[in-house]
């Protein structure tokens, strides 16, 4: 009797000796995502983009301001005291091939040289790199749907700290930097007699910072 069932034992499955256990979570996880669960996604991601987009945009345009402003300031501040140590004219040039000045769009970059006329087959303090003057620091483009232009100096294309440091002919100028914001949004670096820099400021709280004559700055294309 007792070997009898013994071996009915041996014979029932296994899977009846231990039923299945089944877990409402692992059964959900793999179904995935229902569609109504997807399309709540979707449209949470549209809402976020859709508000938080503009914000960083604006922030993004405003770090690019800020960051050529700084490079322009670092370039006028090395050429000044470049000029002092050296005791020789330096000057600074924009360039669209990163080895002669050229154009007068400084967005595309520029030149930072000794301005002392080289082997003699220049002339020194023309603001143009020629013979063998000594090339001190090229700058590559500023960042993408940035501007920047002069005003006020003798010449668009050039500026030139003697060896006291002062500007060339006693003539003070301005660099506005621009996006596609407009002039209320640009800056400005003004470059005094004295060849010291300082930062553009809005005399007449009009919302526009303004050049070395007090005038509002001005974007290309407006």
């Amino acid at each position: 009797m007792l070997s009898a069932l013994r071996h009915r034992s041996l014979l029932i499955p296994k899977n009846r000796l231990s039923p299945r256990r089944f877990s409402v979570t692992s059964s959900r996880a793999a179904s995935g995502f229902t569609l109504v669960e997807l399309m709540m996604v979707i449209v949470m991601v549209a809402i976020l983009l859709a508000v938080g987009g503009p914000a960083f945009q604006g922030s993004l345009q405003r770090n690019r301001l800020q960051t050529s402003l700084n490079t322009i300031i670092s370039a006028l501040s090395f050429a000044r005291s470049e000029a002092v140590i050296r005791n020789s004219p330096v000057a600074i040039c924009p360039t669209t091939d990163s080895a002669s000045c050229s154009g007068s769009a400084w967005e595309a970059g520029w030149l930072v040289f000794v301005d002392d006329g080289g082997d003699g087959s220049g002339a020194p303090s023309d603001g143009t790199l020629n013979g063998n003057e000594e090339l001190l620091r090229v700058q590559d483009e500023l960042p993408a749907g940035v501007t920047a232009r002069t005003v006020d100096f003798p010449s668009d294309d050039r500026v030139v700290f003697e060896a006291n440091g002062s500007i060339l002919q006693d003539d003070a100028g301005t660099f506005a930097i621009c996006d596609a914001r407009g002039a209320e949004q640009a800056r400005g670096v003004v470059v005094q007699v004295s060849g010291q820099n300082r930062l553009s400021f809005d005399q007449d709280s009009n919302g526009v910072l303004e050049d070395n004559t007090a005038t509002d700055l001005v974007c290309p294309g407006t």
